[in-house]
C-alpha cells in the first residue's frame, strides 16, 4: 500500500512538472508571417515576471491613439543581456519591430527595440531576437508582409535592418 501511494504520489508530481513547463504558453497567438513596427511614448516599463512589458502610446495614420503593450522575456533573463528595470523612461519615443497577436489587439512581442538616436537596444540571446532572425531569413525585404503603426518609421527602414 505505501508503495503504491508513494508510486501514485510520484507519478503524479512528474505528471504535473511536465504540464507546467509544456503548458506556461504558446506563441502561436502571435503572427510570426508578418512584423509590425510601431513607433510610440513610452508610458510605462513593468519589469515583471513572468515577462516584462513595455506600454507604449501609438498614434496610427488616421491620428487615433491607442495603447500598445510589448511582451518581452523574464527580468532574470533580460538583466543577463544588461536591461535594467528604469532603462525606459516616461516620455521616451522608441521604435519597436515585433509579432502581434493575430486577433489584432494591440500586444506584440518584441524583436527590436531603437531609439531615435538609431542606438539598437540589444535583444540578443532572447527568443524575440530569434524570431526576428527566422522572420528576415525568410520574408527578407517583403513589404508586404511588414506593418508600420505609428509616426516616423518608414517601411524602407524598418525592412533593411
Amino acid at each position: 500500500m505505501k508503495r503504491t501511494l508513494s508510486f501514485a504520489l510520484a507519478a503524479g508530481f512528474g505528471f504535473l512538472t511536465v504540464c507546467t513547463v509544456f503548458a506556461h504558453h504558446s506563441n502561436a497567438v502571435f503572427d510570426h508571417e508578418h512584423m509590425t513596427i510601431l513607433t510610440g511614448t513610452v508610458i510605462r516599463h513593468e519589469f515583471i515576471n513572468p515577462h516584462d512589458l513595455l506600454h507604449l502610446s501609438v498614434t496610427d495614420e488616421n491620428g487615433k491613439v491607442a495603447e500598445w503593450i510589448v511582451t518581452g522575456g523574464p527580468p532574470a533573463e533580460m538583466r543577463r543581456i544588461g536591461w535594467t528595470a528604469n532603462m525606459f523612461k516616461v516620455g521616451e519615443e522608441l521604435t519597436v519591430y515585433g509579432e502581434a497577436y493575430r486577433d489584432g489587439r494591440p500586444i506584440m512581442i518584441r524583436m527590436r527595440i531603437v531609439r531615435p538616436n538609431g542606438e539598437e537596444v540589444s535583444t540578443k540571446g532572447t527568443a524575440g531576437y530569434g524570431f526576428y532572425q527566422d522572420f528576415m531569413e525568410k520574408y527578407g525585404k517583403d513589404n508586404s508582409r511588414i506593418k508600420v503603426v505609428g509616426k516616423k518609421q518608414s517601411r524602407e527602414g524598418g525592412a533593411n535592418r
